[in-house]
């Protein structure tokens, strides 16, 4: 079962109770049930300090999505090749990899990489990944023209989560090999994000995601019904053997006070570690980054080099005059970081991730839904102190199940 899945079994929450502090001690389990292997035991859990003053940002950023799945593609504009990669939805991150693999076939075609010149418009996830994969396939230089610095970009602001078919495409407007090319592009990127592993500020780990849900399994499966209005594609059960399964927690081996819980052990980015470790070895291997803004196609004559990767983003509905992208709008809260606190929860519409750089907060009041269309990005604060307030309400029901 995906994420999603449980996303979409998920209830709304009891009405949320606002707390003036939370008990900062570990949650103890419990053992009134039977228990789970001993190498699975659930291990103390520090709860989350939620509290308001502890809110010190609120990021908003534009997922561009496309009905087709991403734009990887070549096409002549005056006399360079442009190589489109752009509108991977809520995938960026995770399809990065694989998403500039394929990009760069199409540069390198029929041209010897250490004779190539290469330029990268957009420093986002797909432009900075796309920058360094370049060099590393043997590109004899490659510059970054960039309106943002990447800790300026709308990627910088995602939630860090490995969610490779996240608003990826629509199920009935994804082409029959579409399906395919997604698993070459999760593959590949899995792949390569294994490089990260311990590397100092941890760019990359894995850490356990608990599963929440209220609701009566006749009501779960009514809401996983009405969950997805839209209508995306999942495309998850065919990287089955890639993702650690989900896993059913019998009632007294972990101190969650909700009807079920379910734990899986997720990738995550702390992207602000992992941008700077992608940035510093661009950088280091002598790549460059100017700062230059782009309003038209034929902008991109004036650049020296023959051979342009277009990771523009949600930019590129104005730039190249693309109107099916969709925005799909998303928010985050970020309360103060917690070293000691290694885990998230999906609770009902209700996401939360810990990362070195904050803690994540996401309301997702519409499911899969939420944001759709929505090309806004001024913070919505009230959204975000309902996240909170709903946290709240879960450690106030952990602490009194456990008087």
């Amino acid at each position: 079962m995906t994420r999603r899945d449980f996303l979409q079994q998920s209830t709304a929450l009891a009405s949320a109770g606002v707390l003036t502090g939370c008990a900062h001690k570990p949650i103890q389990t419990t053992a009134t049930a039977p228990a789970l292997p001993f190498w699975d035991k659930v291990p103390p859990l520090a709860p989350i300090r939620a509290d308001e003053d502890r809110l010190f940002k609120i990021t908003v950023c534009t997922r561009p999505f496309r009905a087709q799945g991403p734009r990887i593609e070549a096409e002549k504009v005056g006399d360079k090749l442009v190589v489109h990669n752009y509108g991977h939805g809520g995938s960026g991150w995770s399809l990065s990899w694989g998403s500039a693999s394929i990009a760069l076939d199409l540069a390198f075609a029929g041209r010897d990489p250490s004779q190539t010149d290469i330029a990268v418009v957009g420093c986002g996830a797909l432009g900075l990944t796309s920058a360094v994969l370049a060099q590393r396939s043997g590109a004899r230089s490659v510059t970054i023209y960039a309106k943002d610095r990447p800790s300026e970009s709308r990627s910088f602001r995602a939630t860090g989560s490995w969610t490779p078919d996240s608003r990826i495409a629509l199920t009935k407007d994804a082409p029959a090999a579409f399906a395919a090319q997604w698993e070459q592009m999760a593959r590949t990127s899995w792949h390569y994000y294994q490089s990260f592993l311990g590397l100092p500020g941890n760019p990359i780990e894995f850490n356990d995601r608990y599963a929440l849900s209220d609701p009566e399994p006749a009501l779960a499966e009514q809401q996983k019904h009405d969950a997805d209005p839209i209508g995306f594609a999942y495309y998850m059960d065919r990287i089955r053997d890639l993702n650690p399964h989900f896993q059913d927690l019998p009632a007294g081996s972990h101190p969650f006070p909700t009807q079920w819980a379910r734990r899986r052990t997720d990738m995550m980015f702390n992207i602000t570690s992992y941008v700077h470790q992608l940035t510093e070895d661009f950088q280091l291997n002598g790549g460059k980054i100017v700062t230059r803004e782009f309003h038209s196609p034929a902008d991109f004559a004036a650049l020296p080099q023959p051979v342009i990767l277009h990771s523009t983003g949600y930019a590129a509905r104005s730039l190249f005059s693309d109107n099916s992208l969709t925005p799909v709008k998303g928010q985050i809260g970020w309360l103060i970081p917690q070293p000691e606190v290694n885990y998230g929860l999906y609770y009902g519409n209700l996401n939360v991730l810990s990362r070195s750089d904050g803690i994540v907060v996401q309301m997702n009041p519409k499911g899969e839904a939420s944001g759709w269309n929505d090309a806004n990005e001024e913070p919505d604060r009230a959204e975000t102190l309902e996240g909170i307030h709903i946290l709240q309400s879960l450690y106030n029901r952990m602490a009194a199940s456990h008087t």
